[in-house]
């Protein structure tokens, strides 16, 4: 587990302040109307589902009074179902490969505190993908629009 900790540690960092290929990869994905907005909205929120999981099943392992193997059954297809999303449409090959890791890595895991750990530096990097796509989505714009719409409904 060891290795996998390092390794999603590593590649955390590589992103922290530099903005990964995957997000170059995101923009050239077009969602219905040729229109790349729903892939970026929807990958952020592929993306917080999964962070907000690891952050609960976090808790539940240093909460206690569960057994690590059950802990590992429910999240190990769980992080394969969004590997295979992140790297499908969304082409976020890179990320989608560090959750590979730590599905990978559950099979060491022996107590809560490792699964806690592991589940924590996974949920670091996501989140730090997110931000980068976060980025991607001109939020003052898309407030004004919607604004906009949704005067025109109410007319």
């Amino acid at each position: 587990m060891e290795k996998a900790l390092e390794r999603i540690k590593a590649a955390r960092k590589v992103i922290w302040l530099e903005e990964p290929p995957d997000i170059g990869r995101l923009r050239s994905r077009k969602g219905a109307r040729n229109q790349g907005a729903s892939a970026v909205l929807y990958a952020a929120t592929k993306l917080a589902t999964l962070i907000t999981f690891l952050n609960h099943v976090r808790r539940v392992a240093k909460q206690g009074g569960v057994d690590p193997e059950t802990m590992k059954m429910v999240t190990e297809p769980f992080l394969e179902f969004h590997a295979d999303l992140y790297g499908g449409f969304y082409q976020l090959t890179d990320t989608a490969e560090v959750v590979r890791w730590a599905k990978e890595a559950l099979s060491e895991v022996k107590t809560l505190e490792d699964y806690a750990t592991l589940m924590g530096e996974l949920a670091l990097y996501l989140g730090r993908v997110d931000y980068w796509v976060d980025l991607e989505i001109p939020w003052a714009k898309f407030g004004q629009v919607f604004e906009e719409i949704a005067a025109r409904s109410q007319s």
